[in-house]
């Protein structure tokens, strides 16, 4: 596989920063080499793959209550922190969301984040006035993002001098790999299952990214999900649950408003291949949105 043999090329070039006599005494918990080194190395197998960045997905972390430092304890988590030690110089970036990733500009390239939404046609609104940040050159970012499965809520611009290149990082629902992106190399460390052919059996992840893709747009055509959407600025995102309704399986959808430090969930959606439904609290019931 080119993308199995690159990472060990890049780990058999990165350990070569690493003094012969630490290796019996070397631990994850250490950084084992130094950091701008570790960088430069990974800049230039990003130059030899012609791409303008690099970028992780290091998982997924809470939605409430999240501090930079949670997000910085994540990352130290995982073996990034081990294998690539640039991150220690990240920048941390906070757009709200459960999903975490880092990127990496190409040598002298610089990241730029910015927010963005979907709007009542499916297509990204980016707010280019109000960036969350706008970073150095070679600054690496890790960025936290993305309240909903279904759409990103930042556009990343990585750019030098008069050229860029835009990336919108999320995670592919069809086999749970970083989705694919032109100049971007991936270097997420994925399970033994899957590989840069897929998964071993990715029909489960074709047929759930359909029925979501098809209930999203059910939903978003709706008067009162549209509204809420485009007048109210509220965000709806798939929280992973079904209900029985009326004998169909439905999907279950949140209508939320993102605050600073958590996030409100207002109201219940579910969606079958045909109909909407809104679950009333009080009734403790799903009733056909809109009739009545």
């Amino acid at each position: 596989m080119k993308k199995l043999s690159i990472t060990i090329g890049i780990s058999a070039l990165l350990l070569a920063f690493i003094p012969l006599g630490c290796l019996a005494e070397e631990t994850q918990q250490d950084v084992p080499y130094d950091a701008n080194a570790s960088q430069a190395v990974f800049q230039d197998v990003l130059r030899e793959e012609e791409c303008q960045a690099g970028m992780a997905f290091l998982g997924y972390i809470g939605e409430e209550n999240v501090s930079a430092q949670d997000i910085l304890d994540h990352a130290e988590q995982t073996d990034y922190w081990y294998y690539y030690p640039f991150l220690q110089n990240a920048a941390v970036v906070d757009a709200g969301g459960c999903e975490i990733y880092v990127i990496v500009p190409a040598s002298e390239w610089s990241v730029c984040v910015y927010p963005s939404e979907m709007t009542e046609e499916a297509k990204y609104r980016d707010d280019l006035e109000a960036p969350y940040y706008e970073g150095s050159p070679d600054e690496v970012i890790l960025l936290r993002c993305n309240i909903s499965e279904i759409y990103s809520n930042v556009m990343v611009s990585v750019r030098e001098g008069n050229m860029s290149v835009t990336y919108r990082p999320a995670v592919s629902l069809k086999d749970g790999h970083l989705a694919k992106e032109q100049r971007c190399y991936d270097f997420t460390i994925y399970s033994d299952e899957c590989d840069d052919d897929g998964c071993d059996d990715t029909s489960e992840y074709d047929e759930e990214a359909a029925a979501i893709q098809n209930a999203c747009a059910l939903l978003f055509q709706t008067d009162e999900v549209s509204y809420y959407l485009n007048f109210v600025g509220m965000s709806v995102w798939y929280d992973g649950t079904k209900e029985m309704i009326d004998g169909k399986e439905c999907l279950v959808f949140v209508l939320g408003t993102e605050h600073e430090e958590c996030i409100v969930r207002e109201n219940y959606y579910a969606v079958s291949d045909n109909q909407v439904y809104y679950y009333d609290a009080i009734g403790d019931a799903w009733n056909i949105l809109g009739a009545g």
